[in-house]
């Protein structure tokens, strides 16, 4: 009897499986220097060839406590069914249907926005809580701490624009299963010189840490038609493709306290949170001050938008400075008009 369960000579070979991405690691780097706000020339080298460093303790935990509190005050407010004492709460508004629907993310409200949003690739494991991000006090400890400042002059330059607001409080609440989402790599859309990740509570290996690319500033970069601006050559996505199937992640575990400075053509993602604590980051954005820069033109439009709709980008339709970025929550351009290729030296105009 003939076994038909074997293939003949002549069948085609079984396709092989795509590969998948590569997981994260837990980055565990000490660089000389990291403990301290001065730069050190292997931080300087680490950043130029992975496009981050880590700055350890650069804040004072007892500093971001009011921050993290805001947190807890602001799912109270929400009337959301946690109890800061008790990890097996963090799951009920996502389990219950609880979050509460909100505008979509980009709604302007004249340069105001929204207090919270929802959502996101991870089955709606985010939330991003906006309102205290203007104020002094958060600022303080946060963008404006004198740490954070000092090792921002030192990567971009003195003149630095003054921080007017930091993106939000950014929570990854825990998972129930582990159908709930996974990483979702992307570049940001923004015309920003460099950002931040400030870690306002610990987050242990798997606790949904800030997650980037190595190396992968530096390939975007250089597909990009310009410099700041978000404006991908074709082939773009192709590109991401590939660093995700080559490029092994990297998963910042921290300590409140915890820094991590990156180029903003990182490819990166928030982690997934597989921990029974809330993650809690504070992402905030720098760039050099230049009054002479011409504003985007367009209250509330993203440069492709402008273009899309066939709008001049000349600098006498400005509008004014608090109705500029679709993306309000950003602290910095939209985009900027006119925009340069992106340089030979991709650091000549910083201070490395």
């Amino acid at each position: 009897m003939n076994d038909t369960s074997k293939p003949t000579p002549d069948s085609p070979p079984a396709p092989a499986a795509a590969p998948g991405p590569l997981l994260p690691r837990v980055y565990d780097l000490e660089l000389p220097g990291c403990r301290e706000a001065q730069l050190s020339p292997e931080e300087v080298d680490h950043f130029k060839t992975n496009g981050f460093i880590v700055k350890k303790g650069l804040i004072d935990p007892f500093e971001l406590e009011r921050v993290a509190d805001s947190v807890w005050s602001a799912a109270a407010q929400l009337r959301f069914p946690l109890d800061r004492n008790d990890p097996a709460t963090y799951t009920l508004p996502k389990d219950h249907g609880l979050f509460p629907e909100t505008e979509p993310k980009h709604t302007y409200h004249d340069g105001a926005g929204i207090p919270n949003y929802f959502g996101g690739k991870t089955g709606g494991w985010t939330w991003r809580h906006y309102a205290p991000c203007t104020e002094d006090w958060f600022l303080e400890r946060t963008a404006r701490h004198a740490n954070v400042q000092a090792v921002v002059r030192q990567l971009i330059g003195e003149n630095v624009r003054p921080s007017e607001r930091c993106r939000g409080l950014y929570v990854v609440f825990p998972q129930s299963s582990d159908l709930d989402g996974g990483l979702s790599m992307h570049t940001d859309g923004i015309a920003s010189q460099l950002n931040c990740m400030i870690y306002a509570a610990a987050c242990p290996p798997g606790g949904g840490g800030f997650t980037l690319w190595p190396g992968s500033h530096r390939s975007c970069y250089y597909h990009m038609e310009t410099e700041y601006n978000m404006e991908p050559k074709e082939g773009y996505a192709e590109l991401l493709a590939e660093i995700k199937a080559t490029v092994e992640p990297v998963e910042i575990a921290a300590e409140a306290g915890d820094c991590c400075f990156w180029h903003p053509r990182s490819a990166h993602s928030a982690g997934v949170n597989t921990t029974s604590q809330l993650r809690i980051v504070v992402p905030c954005d720098f760039q050099q001050d230049n009054p002479t820069e011409p504003l985007p033109p367009y209250s509330g439009y993203s440069l492709r938008k402008a273009r899309a709709t066939g709008k001049s980008l000349s600098p006498e339709n400005s509008g004014k400075k608090d109705e500029l970025r679709l993306q309000w929550w950003i602290d910095t351009r939209e985009f900027t008009a006119p925009d340069s290729p992106p340089r030979r030296d991709m650091w000549e105009d910083w201070a490395i």
